[in-house]
């Protein structure tokens, strides 16, 4: 039995030993690595892909809570232009009106639209501090100190660069106006001041006119870059865009 089993040992390896078992030999070894190497690689693509998916999901998760929050700055920043341009008109209008029955002689008419303005000027003191905050945060540094920029804490001002430094000028030379007329013919300055008010209100109407369209544009300008950034380097696009391409 032992030499019988020599026997068969020995011709398996010289079976091996010679081109066709080592033919067979390599062809077993081959497949065994070739299918343990491709496993391999199917594994590590997976994987690959998992990661690739898995990046492309926070990009795209990333990028849409920016969009979301852009477009909430905007709106926000748009109804709060929308209210500030109300009020700038609201208040100019009202001045406006005190002045122009102030010219036509009416006395009567120029103190019930002093009386009118007022509680507009109440609102604006009230709200100017919150509107220069807002529009620093949502526009820029510059724009909020072209709406306020402190100078009006000189009594003595003369040359106003700050929306609000024009109305406060041309409310005070209105108010002197006024004031001047209350005493008839005891104020001998009443020409000369209809003239310095006419000048501060047709001052204070191109500054006004300036900043809304300023700040307007701004925000046209604003949105048009959101809307590039919701179009650009976006994953999806280019993908879409490439597989066009090939087809």
């Amino acid at each position: 039995m032992e030499n019988e089993n020599m026997s068969i040992r020995g011709r398996l390896w010289s079976f091996l030993n010679s081109g066709l078992g080592l033919l067979i030999l390599g062809f077993c070894i081959t497949t065994i690595v070739g299918g343990l190497f491709a496993d391999w690689m199917q594994r590590r693509t997976w994987e690959r892909q998992i990661a690739l998916e898995q990046a492309r999901q926070d990009y795209e998760w990333e990028r849409n809570m920016k969009f979301e929050l852009l477009r909430a700055r905007l709106k926000e920043g748009q109804d709060s232009l929308e209210e500030i341009s109300d009020l700038i008109n609201l208040r100019f209008f009202r001045l406006q009106r005190v002045f122009n029955a102030l010219v036509d002689g009416n006395l009567s008419a120029s103190e019930k639209e002093w009386a009118e303005y007022m509680p507009t000027v109440e609102k604006w003191n009230t709200k100017l501090i919150i509107y220069q905050n807002k529009l620093e945060r949502l526009v820029s540094r510059d724009i909020a100190d072209r709406f306020n920029n402190y100078e009006t804490d000189n009594p003595e001002l003369k040359e106003p660069v700050s929306l609000h430094g024009h109305f406060y000028v041309t409310h005070k030379k209105v108010r002197s106006l006024l004031e001047c007329m209350k005493k008839g013919d005891g104020c001998e300055s009443t020409q000369k001041m209809k003239v310095e008010a006419a000048k501060s209100i047709r001052q204070l109407d191109l500054v006004s006119d300036a900043f809304v369209d300023r700040v307007s544009q701004v925000f046209l300008d604003n949105i048009f870059e959101l809307e590039q950034f919701k179009l650009s380097d976006n994953p999806v696009l280019h993908r879409t865009r490439e597989e066009t391409t090939r087809h």
